[in-house]
């Protein structure tokens, strides 16, 4: 029982402790617990916010950036126009004694009636010009006799078409750095969001870890505080029973004690060998002096009993005392009766303790085994889940590598589809721009060649009627021959034009091209992202899983200890008998025989 009391009163103690700090330990980790899952979801709401927000700012620089191009390649387009003219003007001058023909005064006047030109040009060169162009729609007889007035002219159409060029020049040079700017910022942005995205699915991932912490350290608290309650409930009744045994412990010892005392001293009385031969004479020979020698040594034994009766209350001493003086042997014989029952009950105890012993360390061995394997697997499943805690997070990691790479080839493929479109547009304008300046050519070419053909017919006619032609000018042969050069220019424009379909239908295939890898692109980072997000909420419930894991195994740990604690407990009281039981079954069987043969003999002697 002193065994039992210390023991549970230790490990009742050191519950009791354990369970009141983890019982603060808790009720902290609760509102802190708490606390961090309302912070993660600000944060979340404030990621959520900027992600939209820089939408919001990537759709809108996109939509300027838009409208730029599409007002840069306006005003390209109209600056090349001007240029191809103001050139051909400059080339037309260029030529010694040549005259404005109607077609560059067109031409000129085309250029100079948008506002752009007129910019760079004096008053004094603008009235120039038109005074020119108004003098130079009325073209002389005879070409022998104009006079070229175009020197000024050539250097202020000159200096236009140089300032057109330059101003052409910095205005791509604009564009690209606009382009430039933009894909900076159109990058920045993308990663900004992607960025933030991650951020979210972490922090989500973070929170749904933190509100299962905080409900399982809720049920823990709630536990704890039971168990508490239960183990301080047994201490209290424990102390109260132990408290109390050990003064009864310490009374039976004492009565005992004197109990034994007692009986000790009237045995002494009783085999003394004057009371011995007293006895034995009173056997064989009635004589008075010996009765009342053995009645006094009665009497005397009788008083030692009484007052061991009176000291330790013991009735069976009372009894004993009061029986004396009638029948030594026969009590003798009782007190014998009494050993040998007291024996036998002995025998038994002896025998229901071994076989509590052999039950309970059996029981405990099955338990022990039962607690070893269930460490066992919990440890295997600790590793297990380990295992998959770094392989998954190694799996995200590499999906989150793919994702970006993925971002970097589709920015990649915007830049290289916006060079090709532009690479296209630049040729689209360049050959319509040669096939109108080519069939401008053939149109001056076919009016020429038409109206010698009439001159000749005309010539042929008037022969005819048989008038002859005054003396003029030799035959003219025309250079090269007019055929061969408006075919080549026909062969070029129809070249140009198969260049231009050719091209449309490259940037068309390279459109499509670049849709299908974006959308595939697109595609393969949603995939991505699901299996990641999937993989985040796998990982989050194997952390969870790994930390119940640990908690079921420190409690198995806990279970062994108890168990081994026990089992040497166990041992301590046990071992003792189980080592000696034979030897003691065999010494208290002879010790009964004896007894049986001494009451025998005393009851042979009696009769």
């Amino acid at each position: 029982m002193a065994c039992w009391c210390e023991t549970n009163e230790k490990a009742k103690t050191k519950a009791v402790t354990d369970g009141t700090q983890r019982d603060k330990d808790l009720t902290a980790k609760v509102p802190e617990l708490a606390a961090k899952g309302a912070q993660l979801q600000v944060e979340i709401e404030q990621l959520t916010k900027e992600i939209t927000q820089n939408d919001k700012a990537l759709a809108e620089a996109t939509e300027i950036r838009a409208k730029e191009l599409d007002e840069f390649r306006t005003e390209e387009k109209d600056a090349i126009g001007s240029i191809t003219g103001l050139q051909n003007a400059v080339l037309a001058l260029s030529k010694p004694h040549a005259a404005l023909n109607q077609q560059v005064m067109l031409q000129m006047q085309d250029v100079l009636a948008k506002k752009g030109p007129q910019r760079h040009l004096t008053g004094l060169q603008l009235h120039k010009l038109q005074a020119l162009f108004q003098s130079g729609h009325k073209q002389p007889a005879h070409l022998g006799e104009y006079a070229p007035q175009s020197g000024e002219i050539f250097g202020i159409m000159k200096g236009m078409k140089e300032s057109f060029e330059g101003n052409l020049a910095n205005s791509q040079a604009d564009e690209k750095e606009a382009v430039a700017t933009f894909q900076q910022v159109k990058a920045t942005k993308t990663e900004e969001i992607s960025t933030a995205k991650t951020q979210v699915d972490n922090k989500k991932a973070e929170l749904a870890d933190t509100d299962e912490t905080r409900e399982q350290s809720k049920e823990d608290l709630e536990d704890t505080r039971r168990a508490v309650t239960a183990d301080q409930a047994f201490l209290l009744d424990l102390q109260q029973r132990c408290g109390s045994m050990d003064k009864q412990f310490a009374d039976r010892i004492k009565m005992r004690n004197e109990e034994m005392k007692a009986v000790g001293e009237a045995l002494t009385i009783l085999t003394d060998d004057d009371a011995h031969d007293l006895l034995s004479d009173s056997t064989r020979f009635v004589q008075v002096s010996m009765l009342t020698h053995r009645q006094t040594s009665r009497e005397l034994a009788a008083k030692i009993l009484r007052d061991a009766a009176r000291k330790t209350a013991s009735p069976e001493l009372a009894m004993l005392a009061t029986t004396l003086k009638d029948d030594v042997f026969a009590k003798i014989k009782e007190v014998v009766e009494k050993l040998i029952t007291q024996l036998e009950v002995e025998q038994k105890d002896d025998v229901e303790q071994r076989d509590v012993c052999i039950d309970t360390l059996n029981t405990n061995e099955k338990e022990l085994a039962a607690k070893h394997s269930e460490k066992e697997d919990l440890e295997t499943k600790i590793e297990e889940l380990a295992l998959f805690i770094e392989k998954t997070t190694d799996e995200v990691a590499v999906a989150k590598e793919e994702i970006a790479q993925t971002e970097v080839e589709m920015k990649k493929a915007s830049e290289n589809r916006e060079k090709q479109n532009h690479d296209f547009q630049v040729t689209v304008r360049d050959q319509r721009a040669t096939q109108e300046l080519l069939a401008k050519a053939l149109k001056k070419l076919a009016d020429v060649y038409k109206a010698a053909a009439l001159v000749q017919e005309k010539a042929t006619l008037s022969q005819h009627a048989g008038q002859a032609p005054p003396q003029g000018f030799g035959e003219y042969k025309k250079a090269g021959g007019a055929n061969g050069v408006m075919g080549m220019i026909e062969n070029i424009v129809n070249e140009s034009k198969q260049i231009e379909t050719e091209a449309v239908a490259q940037e068309t295939e390279a459109q499509k091209a670049y849709e299908a890898f974006i959308k595939d692109s697109n595609t393969a980072i949603d995939a991505l992202m699901r299996a990641n997000a999937d993989r985040t909420e796998a990982l989050a419930k194997a952390d969870a899983e790994k930390v119940r894991t640990e908690a079921d195994l420190a409690t198995a740990n806990e279970a062994i200890d108890g168990l081994d604690a026990f089992r040497i407990q166990t041992h301590s009281g046990c071992d003792f008998l189980l080592k000696n039981f034979e030897v003691r079954q065999a010494s208290r069987t002879q010790e009964m025989e004896a007894l049986t043969q001494a009451k025998a003999v005393m009851s042979g002697a009696e009769a």
